[in-house]
């Protein structure tokens, strides 16, 4: 295969500097700190009340092929793949977030799991009938009503 290159488009900013709760940090607040040549790609972005960020876990060395999730020793161990660790076999991090502002080049969200200074490789509106499977089989079948399995 060949290699694959990215370029990050901004950082984030927050009081996260190693790795911790991810519950506590979802609960926080951090800003994304975009390249300002990114400003135009902005626009129409307050549209939107969520974002999906996509960001390269650069604190992250190497994985494990089975991992307990969570890091909970009680919890037995499955398939990396499975599960929502940072140590995987591409070190990428997807969460989607709750936008609470934005000022010029920076937004500041809430629920995002990542390290101050992570570099963001991408962000994108959160769009129910795109980003949820609840919104993909509505769109398929509109009296869809969801149930546990």
């Amino acid at each position: 295969m060949s290699e694959i290159f990215y370029h990050p488009i901004g950082l984030v900013e927050n009081t996260f500097q190693e790795s911790g709760n991810p519950k506590k940090m979802r609960n926080s607040i951090s800003e994304l700190v975009l390249d300002e040549k990114f400003l135009p790609a902005l626009d129409g972005l307050e549209r939107f009340k969520h974002l999906v960020v996509i960001y390269h876990l650069d604190r992250s060395v190497g994985y494990k092929d089975r991992v307990h999730p969570m890091g909970d020793l009680s919890i037995p161990k499955r398939g990396v793949l499975a599960t929502r660790s940072p140590c995987r076999p591409n070190p990428i991090g997807l969460t989607v977030v709750e936008i609470l502002e934005i000022r010029g080049n920076k937004i500041k969200v809430t629920g995002l799991d990542a390290l101050s200074g992570t570099p963001i490789l991408d962000i994108k509106p959160y769009e129910e009938h795109f980003d949820s499977p609840l919104g993909l089989e509505k769109e398929r079948n509109p009296d869809y009503r969801p149930t546990d399995r």
